[in-house]
């Protein structure tokens, strides 16, 4: 079994954009961790938003899962922000992480993404997940999520404050993971995928993920 991290700067980023990668993960028994920087006050209520966030960790299985309360829009790389996930690192020790693409639309993102990164330098496993807005997102890695696209989806409802953002629709939600299950050619078994772009992957002898 893994210990998986998932970063991400807002409730709801890392179910909207690798949650169908996590709720498989839950039920196999991966010990999964789910860190959130903000609690993204500058688009909802954070107190609703961090209990929904909570629930939402519970769901997918989460063996721990912190809301954290940095100021929204206001994140920047520096050595506050790179200690706090340093510290969440440490104390989770992650096969691999999960964190914001570096070439994001939003500052916040790549606030975080450029702080994970320096973070986890000693990390062997970290990927960056495809947001629905991020501009130029060039996949390397994809994973079938049909069995649990329906999850998912079930999953995001639940965030109704964000329900008016035309991403958070269920057919822009499908429509994002339909595209990269056909770019993976692994035949019409596969109608949903997530995408991710590798920072850094390392294989043991047996060309699996080292952990």
């Amino acid at each position: 079994l893994m210990n998986i991290l998932a970063i991400g700067e807002h409730p709801d980023d890392i179910d909207l954009d690798c949650g169908g990668l996590v709720l498989k993960a839950g039920k196999q028994d991966h010990n999964i961790f789910m860190y959130i920087l903000t609690r993204g006050a500058a688009s909802g209520d954070p107190v609703q938003r961090t209990a929904v966030q909570k629930e939402a960790a519970r769901i997918i299985g989460a063996r721990a899962s912190w809301v954290h309360n940095f100021e929204d829009t206001k994140l920047e790389a520096n050595a506050e922000l790179i200690n706090h996930i340093e510290q969440v690192i440490r104390m989770t020790k992650p096969d691999i992480v999960y964190t914001h693409p570096q070439g994001d639309t939003h500052h916040d993102h790549r606030a975080v993404a450029e702080a994970t990164i320096e973070a986890g330098r000693n990390v062997s496993n970290m990927l960056s997940y495809e947001m629905p807005l991020t501009k130029g997102f060039e996949p390397h890695l994809y994973y079938d999520i049909s069995d649990s696209m329906d999850a998912k989806l079930e999953l995001l409802s639940m965030f109704q404050s964000q329900s008016h953002k035309i991403f958070l629709e269920s057919r822009a939600i499908r429509g994002l993971a339909q595209y990269p299950a056909l770019q993976t050619r692994l035949g019409s078994d596969v109608i949903y995928s997530e995408s991710f772009q590798t920072v850094k992957i390392a294989l043991d002898g047996n060309f699996s993920i080292y952990n």
